[in-house]
């Protein structure tokens, strides 16, 4: 695991995804940065992430460009619908799974390859 600041991107497309917290202190998203690779965050900035890490924290579960073709063949196989392009990989991402975990776990059980970074300081 990495801490935030070794991680560097600027974002192209950016969509929603639900946060596997309950209540409105947290938030999540699915972005493709400008070099295609795939980026999974969660902000948890609750009274919880307070009391227990002492601050806000992040997650990001990057996923470099090289494994993206394969990702696309199974959230296609998942959707059972074409991904022609980022975009619609991005509304496969919110429309197919629960939350950004669900997706974290499925990209684990099917062995697609990320890094993860954590910030306790987010």
């Amino acid at each position: 695991m990495r801490y935030m600041g070794e991680f560097e991107g600027k974002a192209r497309l950016t969509i929603k995804l639900q946060s596997p917290f309950t209540g409105t202190q947290s938030s999540a998203s699915a972005s493709v940065l400008e070099d295609g690779r795939i980026d999974l965050d969660l902000y948890d900035f609750s009274d919880e992430a307070q009391s227990s890490m002492g601050n806000d924290v992040a997650w990001i579960w990057r996923i470099e460009t090289a494994h993206k073709p394969r990702l696309l063949a199974l959230l296609e196989e998942r959707t059972g619908t074409p991904i022609r392009d980022d975009q619609a990989m991005l509304n496969a991402f919110a429309q197919h799974f629960r939350h950004v975990h669900a997706i974290r776990d499925w990209l684990k059980e099917k062995g697609i390859p990320y890094e993860e970074k954590f910030d306790s300081w987010a």
